[in-house]
């Protein structure tokens, strides 16, 4: 049996940047963002099973989130440090071919274009090498999460998080930062005309 990913229907995905560092494992304070594009259920043992696409760890030297409009694998400050997985009752490995994003007039929404292949094993009839994966739709960007606990001096109020952000992206079109749960979320506002 041929195995088919396409896009879901009607279903926008998420993109979001975050500020993280991890100085015992050596990585630098840094922005990354990552994506998710929702997939069409795959049908397994009678089943239709959800599906989805997440491209983690992504760079790209833009100073304005409205500067990802045609930012590519290719134009990605380290698309070796990308991971790309696609989920389907686990994740399974991408092997990432191209990426591109375009952003929807001066809206926060994105057209993402992917393309890669990856290995299913202990699906039965599903089970192939080199699966072919090809998707095309849309995210919403979320804007910039900032989690405190990923920082040696962590955070403790709006303005340290500003604070935190600023040197790595320009707060314009970036709402003030706002306590969600576990973590700030500086949210995408569209451009200002």
């Amino acid at each position: 049996m041929t195995l088919s990913i396409s896009s879901a229907q009607d279903q926008r995905g998420e993109l979001y940047g975050h500020v993280f560092e991890n100085t015992s494992s050596g990585v630098p304070r840094g922005l990354f963002w990552n994506l998710s594009l929702p997939c069409a259920p795959i049908s397994w043992e009678g089943e239709d099973w959800e599906c989805s696409v997440l491209c983690e760890w992504l760079q790209w030297p833009v100073r304005d989130w409205t500067n990802l409009d045609g930012a590519t694998l290719r134009t990605s400050s380290n698309p070796e440090s990308v991971e790309c997985s696609i989920y389907f009752t686990a994740h399974h490995p991408v092997r990432l071919e191209s990426l591109s994003i375009k952003r929807v007039a001066h809206s926060t929404r994105f057209e993402v274009a992917l393309s890669g292949a990856f290995d299913l094993q202990g699906y039965g009839e599903l089970d192939a090498q080199n699966i072919p994966l090809t998707l095309h739709g849309e995210v919403d960007l979320d804007g910039v999460v900032v989690v405190p606990g990923n920082f040696f001096l962590k955070p403790s109020d709006a303005s340290d998080v500003i604070r935190l952000v600023e040197p790595l992206l320009s707060l314009f079109n970036l709402a003030e930062p706002e306590w969600d749960r576990f973590r700030y979320v500086l949210r995408a506002e569209p451009q200002n005309a």
